[in-house]
């Protein structure tokens, strides 16, 4: 008597697309791949908890931001400042401050040339021909 087929993909094509073929997804951290789920998961919980883990962290975090503060002012030698009048109340900085945002950086420059055309004196010349003009018709 001949053995019956054990394995066959028939209706398996159906029954992956029912839910959709998905992408795997990505790991996020490497060293984790494989590992048991529940394991993690209880491992997430875990660190959410440790108050005293917590403390000791954030105090770290705190320690290596002000390090790292010090090291940029090590770097950066300050410029000799030069006594100037303000020309505005900070309308300078407000404008650097716009030209140093990531995203309004671009559109804020041309807006602001725009604006310092706009706001310019037309010249005198045209204004006093044009004033002349009516006075030498009679």
């Amino acid at each position: 008597m001949a053995k019956s087929k054990n394995h066959t993909t028939h209706n398996q094509s159906r029954k992956w697309h029912r839910n959709g073929i998905k992408k795997p997804r990505s790991q996020r951290y490497e060293s984790l791949k494989g590992v048991d789920p529940k394991f993690l998961r209880n491992m997430r919980f875990a660190k959410k908890n440790n108050k005293k883990g917590l403390k000791k962290m954030q105090a770290n975090n705190a320690k290596a931001v002000s390090a790292g503060a010090e090291a940029i002012k090590a770097l950066v030698k300050p410029k000799a400042v030069k006594p100037k009048m303000p020309k505005g109340p900070t309308r300078k900085l407000s404008r650097l401050a716009f030209i140093a945002h990531p995203k309004l950086g671009k559109r804020i420059r041309s807006y602001m040339a725009k604006g310092g055309r706009l706001c310019q004196p037309k010249p005198k010349a045209q204004a006093s021909k044009g004033a002349q003009a009516p006075v030498k018709a009679p």
